[in-house]
């Protein structure tokens, strides 16, 4: 039998100690942040890729490992080399290496491979000296934005659009909000936003509507009827549409199109994160 003081020692919880570079206020910036964030990212998958391949998965498992690669390189518009890590896709490159892990997070075969990486991931970004601007969920990176906003109007939609029969929504949703992450190094990524974004509520409408012929503009009255909504946001939605033809056509002659202020595209996001929430309430409700 165990003696009180074994008994004490048992369930005496350890103290949880503050990071190291903030034990000794060590400043890191942002691009060493991004730089050690890469290095551990290195660090981890190459040892999680060793151990599928060679931890009893044998031939199958280095088979799995160059398939992934193949796909990244294929993702990522680079040629494959069949003795190359993933170092060698991502370059040192912040977002080229957040690309690459949801890429690498698609093609695992099994859950349990998947909730590795899963954990390595967050793992990673709770190690981060600095906020990198990113969050993890679900298998893809996000910008990091307003928490309560992003939890109502970007991961409750991406929840809800996972069935297959929102697949036409889903897609365009969640490569608007990767060209937004992306936008931080390449702001031409803005405009490929909108465009994305709007495609993704254009797609939804034809689902609500049922007329799967008609461009978001033939049918927003339509939309906005079908969930009930006042003509508040039949206005909010034709500026929300006009908006977004400043950025989705071509440029007249002679005029330069001015770049969409990053602030404005966040706001565009929960936007249509918030007509989607309302769309599929609507929904769920009949």
């Amino acid at each position: 039998m165990a003696n009180k003081s074994e008994n004490q020692h048992k369930n005496k919880q350890p103290k949880t100690m503050p990071p190291f570079h903030r034990r000794f206020n060590i400043r890191v910036g942002d691009k060493e942040a991004e730089q050690r964030f890469l290095n551990r990212v290195s660090n981890q998958v190459t040892k999680v890729f060793f151990s599928w391949a060679f931890d009893g998965a044998g031939e199958e498992g280095e088979e799995l490992k160059y398939d992934i690669l193949w796909e990244v390189a294929k993702s990522l518009g680079k040629t494959f080399a069949y003795l190359y890590d993933l170092n060698h896709y991502v370059g040192g490159d912040f977002y080229t290496c957040l690309h690459a892990l949801e890429v690498v997070y698609q093609e695992l075969s099994t859950d349990d491979q998947k909730k590795e990486l899963d954990e390595i991931i967050k793992e990673i970004i709770s190690l981060s000296e600095t906020d990198l601007g990113v969050r993890w969920r679900e298998g893809i990176f996000l910008p990091s934005g307003a928490k309560l906003l992003d939890e109502a109007l970007v991961n409750e939609p991406l929840q809800w659009l996972s069935d297959p029969k929102y697949r036409n929504v889903l897609v365009p949703f969640q490569k608007g909000l990767s060209h937004f992450l992306e936008a931080n190094k390449y702001p031409e990524r803005l405009a490929d936003t909108i465009t994305d974004m709007y495609e993704a509520l254009e797609a939804l409408a034809k689902v609500v509507t049922g007329r799967p012929k008609r461009d978001l503009s033939g049918n927003a009255e339509l939309f906005v009827k079908k969930l009930g909504l006042s003509d508040y946001y039949k206005k909010m939605l034709k500026d929300y549409i006009s908006y977004a033809n400043e950025f989705r056509h071509a440029v007249e002659e002679g005029k330069q199109r001015v770049p969409p202020l990053a602030q404005e595209v966040e706001a565009f996001i929960y936007t249509t994160g918030l007509f989607i929430r309302l769309a599929i309430e609507r929904l769920t409700a009949e």
